[in-house]
């Protein structure tokens, strides 16, 4: 039975890219119809959304006219999106900052600077108002655990800032806490925000599973991919209320890039982790495989150093599953 995923294949290159990425899904033999939508529709992905609870989406470039929320966290709040889990791992075949990186970044999403309070209280002075509630606290808390359970991680370290935020980060702290003690079998640990960077960028393989509100996990997650090789290598899932959206956060347009020279692996990463989803583990192992198999070989775009275009890494992928069929 063919599974039903929504698709926004994104601006620029996205288009190329995901015409790449439903062909290297096709490969794997697993059915998929895609429910395409631009995006720009926000409703229209509800309602797609609602009925699939899974999607696929590119990078979407649209301007943020001052004074304005911008798209993206329009996009997300209209969708429900609460929180943002983002992998960071090594790839053997992209250069790299530190060596050994394998950490999950749990990141709230709805709330914090998103909540979007801003006023000038006299002239030249303005206030933004930074929400936290205990609801999205132990929610975000929760997913972190039983993200640490499903996946076999020994440690959760919890992100915050509570020497100076002593009520907001306070009451994130201590919610963690509350929530770690349901879990007995993970460590449960906690690091200022600043002082993670500074570990994160001398020894990022001493962390296993950061817990993070919405500002400090945009930093942190950022901060960690730079060590691994990039947003490549960070590729992460939204999720909601009954729905999980694969985001790929790179992306450009063609006269930044060149016709045909998008770059396809970020966003078949995340249809590997999307048939994970759906149950397909070998169709994802496959598709993961092949990726690195054509990073190994070599084959890098423009924005990695390269010169391979976005159709020829699709190829070669496409070989890679071809190849593992037959020696299955």
């Amino acid at each position: 039975m063919a599974h039903e995923v929504t698709l926004i294949p994104g601006s620029g290159v996205g288009p190329q890219v995901a015409e790449v990425v439903r062909a290297c899904v096709a490969a794997t033999g697993v059915a998929i119809v895609w429910d395409e939508l631009d995006g720009l529709d926000i409703a229209a992905v509800r309602t797609s959304l609602d009925r699939t609870h899974v999607g696929l989406k590119g990078k979407l470039i649209q301007p943020a006219p001052i004074g304005k929320t911008p798209y993206t966290i329009a996009f997300r709040k209209a969708l429900g999106i609460h929180t943002i889990v983002r992998h960071v791992e090594n790839i053997a075949g992209l250069p790299a900052r530190a060596t050994g990186v394998d950490l999950y970044v749990v990141r709230e999403a709805s709330e914090d600077i998103y909540a979007g309070f801003e006023h000038e209280s006299t002239r030249g002075v303005f206030e933004t108002v930074k929400v936290t509630t205990r609801q999205a606290c132990e929610r975000v808390a929760t997913t972190a655990f039983e993200l640490a359970r499903a996946k076999g991680r020994k440690k959760v370290t919890t992100v915050h800032k509570s020497n100076i935020l002593k009520k907001s980060d306070g009451m994130f702290l201590k919610v963690s806490e509350d929530v770690a003690s349901r879990y007995p079998e993970i460590e449960h640990d906690e690091v200022i925000v600043d002082a993670l960077c500074m570990k994160l960028v001398r020894w990022p393989q001493s962390y296993d599973v950061l817990l993070c509100g919405n500002l400090f996990g945009d930093i942190v997650s950022d901060c960690a991919a730079g060590m691994a090789g990039g947003l490549m290598v960070a590729v992460g899932e939204n999720h909601g209320d009954n729905l999980v959206l694969f985001e790929n956060p790179h992306g450009g347009t063609i006269a930044q890039i060149g016709d045909d020279y998008g770059n396809p692996y970020p966003m078949l990463r995340l249809a590997s982790g999307l048939l994970r989803h759906l149950g397909e583990t070998d169709a994802a192992r496959g598709l993961e495989d092949a990726v690195r198999a054509s990073l190994q070989g070599g084959l890098l775009t423009r924005d990695q150093g390269g010169d391979a275009q976005c159709t020829e890494v699709g190829a070669a992928v496409e070989r890679h599953l071809g190849k593992a069929s037959i020696a299955g």
